[in-house]
């Protein structure tokens, strides 16, 4: 009984922690895009950023690009499948400051919400929100910081890139 208990208190444990299993099982959305073909729509910009759609968009077709199982289309009714979603998140947190109070390190924070249409069938498909987040330093120079801020945000389009390819193949 008691090995019992303590199998459940780490379960619950580790689950409220944010935890969870990971493994190489069947893509949530259902969708196999092995050996299909791909639209992708330029995501909608939900945030006051600009260009980050734009992106973001880059890295998701540079990503699938390379991926030998997909081939990627300019044109929807040459596509198997459409992809498109929207950015509903840019936010930069603080993590220190200097001495006079300047922040100095930032944490930039990005979600996607992406979903797949079938135009065969009408059908869309949700593949739900992606979030990422880098971190990046400020400089005296605002060039240099903006520089820094967009560099983080490809580090953050190159993650969410790669986790969606992972997760539809």
């Amino acid at each position: 009984m008691t090995k019992i208990l303590t199998t459940l208190l780490v379960v619950i444990t580790t689950l409220g922690c944010g935890y969870r299993l990971a493994g190489r099982g069947p893509n949530p959305a259902q969708v196999d895009l092995k050996g299909k073909s791909i639209s992708i729509h330029i995501l909608k910009n939900d945030t006051g950023e600009p260009d980050v759609e734009y992106i973001i968009t880059t890295a998701l077709i540079s990503e699938l690009i390379r991926t030998p199982q997909v081939q990627v289309v300019r044109r929807d009714k040459d596509a198997d499948y459409i992809l498109e979603g929207n950015v509903t998140k840019y936010h930069k947190e603080v993590l220190s400051m200097d001495y006079r109070g300047t922040a100095q390190y930032y944490r930039l924070v990005v979600t996607i919400k992406l979903r797949i249409q079938d135009p065969s069938s009408g059908k869309t498909i949700k593949l739900g929100s992606f979030s990422e987040d880098a971190e990046f330093h400020m400089a005296s120079d605002v060039e240099l910081s903006k520089a820094r801020e967009r560099e983080a945000l490809k580090r953050i389009s190159q993650e969410l890139a790669q986790r969606l390819s992972a997760s539809l193949l």
